[in-house]
């Protein structure tokens, strides 16, 4: 028998300082309020990368994002930015022989951005890539080539498939996701989860990418990194380690490279309360009990510690036998033991997003020495909460962001090894989005 608690949903902020700006709904608050911060620089430089004889298609993008395509009303509109077209550089002339030729392609994008950035003296603040749509286990493809190419020279991009552009239907709803991504990697904050004290609160999130050969699947490199993060979902900052080649080298490099993590939280003002460390399921326990004790250096700068293992298991589910699905309320918590519990993340409430897969439930550990019941369910709402903050689409998949970055991060660092990246170019910005 096993006993199961609600979690309250928190809504959606949409102002640092006017506590009333709240909202349920992500999209419909920030038509209402705006977004929870206006990107900075007031006139920003879009260059939109396509091949020759793709020019409708990279103005249909275009006009869908200044004027706005079916319920989204546009860029200026929504996230309060200014495109018109002498913001707008095209970076074309090249050509694909073979689109399905993936490596090819690849390599055509890449070289075209980087004659462009060797011949031009201004340099956008972001790059549209528009090219063929690849399948996600293919090795090469022009989403990692351009991203890649890009983000070893510290710059960032938003990568849209012609077959999205082409799709009319599919095209109309993804243009305010498309938007979004852009708002939130020139710098803008959307929405926070309405949370309680979360400058005071603390999430790191761990990761690991590894390389591996496509034929003799041996391993060539294994890079640590970190993401930072208030607990409302505020995304503050990266750590990327050095690329190593053995477990010999990694291990310290993975102290290093969270030791650097703790030093910038503990230099945060006002300084954080409360920090806790969130570990993927592929993190080894002799992992975890590095960075514990790595952790254990900076104890007397919080008044609470805690770790936890956040996973998705198959194996878990549970059936609601008042829901007409069978499927539990979002924020179900059920209580597998005093430091496990399975959380749903969605639920039988909002089918949309999880409609042609399961919904998202994770497993959550509680790995800290001196537990209490209130420290438990402080990190159980604390993991809610931050599966509430995704920016990367207005119907995001319901999975805790320290998490999910992580795995976004991993699969773009099996490409770009960014710890040569000078100062902190990337490191603040949301790039993997």
């Amino acid at each position: 028998m096993f006993t199961y608690t609600s979690l309250h949903k928190s809504g959606f902020r949409f102002s640092p300082d006017d506590p009333q700006m709240v909202h349920e709904d992500r999209m419909r608050g920030i038509i209402r309020f705006g977004p929870y911060r206006k990107v900075t620089k007031a006139v920003p430089r879009l260059a939109f990368v396509f091949p020759e004889g793709s020019r409708d298609a990279a103005n249909a993008l275009y006009l869908a994002l200044r004027n706005g395509i079916g319920a989204f009303k546009g860029l200026p509109s929504v996230f309060k930015i200014p495109l018109e077209k002498d913001q707008v550089s095209a970076i074309t002339g090249f050509t694909l022989k073979n689109r399905h030729d993936h490596h090819d392609c690849a390599q055509r994008y890449s070289d075209a951005i980087q004659s462009w950035l060797q011949s031009n003296n201004e340099t956008p603040d972001l790059f549209i890539n528009i090219h063929p749509r690849t399948m996600a286990w293919e090795e090469d493809s022009a989403y990692a080539a351009t991203k890649a190419a890009l983000l070893k020279v510290g710059l960032l991009s938003q990568n849209v498939t012609f077959d999205l552009i082409q799709n009319s239907t599919q095209f109309e709803w993804s243009v305010a996701n498309i938007a979004l991504g852009l708002f939130v990697k020139l710098g803008g904050i959307p929405w926070a989860v309405n949370r309680p004290n979360a400058e005071s609160e603390i999430v790191i999130g761990m990761g690991r990418s590894e390389s591996f050969d496509p034929r003799s699947r041996k391993r060539e490199r294994v890079i640590a990194f970190t993401t930072c993060l208030q607990s409302n979902g505020i995304y503050q900052f990266a750590n990327f380690g050095q690329a190593c080649s053995s477990d010999d080298n990694y291990m310290p490099e993975l102290e290093r490279t969270l030791q650097l993590t703790l030093s910038r939280v503990q230099g945060m003002r006002p300084q954080p309360r409360t920090l806790t460390l969130h570990f993927p399921k592929d993190f080894r326990f002799e992992e975890r009990e590095l960075c514990k004790k790595a952790v254990a250096a900076a104890h007397s700068s919080f008044q609470r510690i805690e770790f936890v293992k956040i996973t998705e298991e198959d194996r878990f589910f549970a059936i609601d036998d008042e829901s007409p699905d069978q499927v539990p309320r979002r924020g179900t918590c059920i209580r597998l033991s005093r430091t496990d519990s399975l959380l749903y993340t969605e639920g039988s409430e909002e089918r949309q997003p999880w409609a042609n897969r399961p919904p998202s439930a994770v497993r959550v550990r509680h790995m800290s020495d001196q537990l209490t019941d209130l420290a438990t369910r402080e990190v159980v709402g604390q993991v809610y909460d931050l599966s509430l903050s995704n920016w990367r689409a207005f119907n995001a998949r319901g999975f805790p962001v320290s998490i999910y970055y992580s795995e976004l991060i991993s699969r773009i660092l099996r490409k770009a090894d960014l710890s040569q990246v000078q100062g902190d170019l990337i490191k603040d910005r949301l790039w993997f989005l």
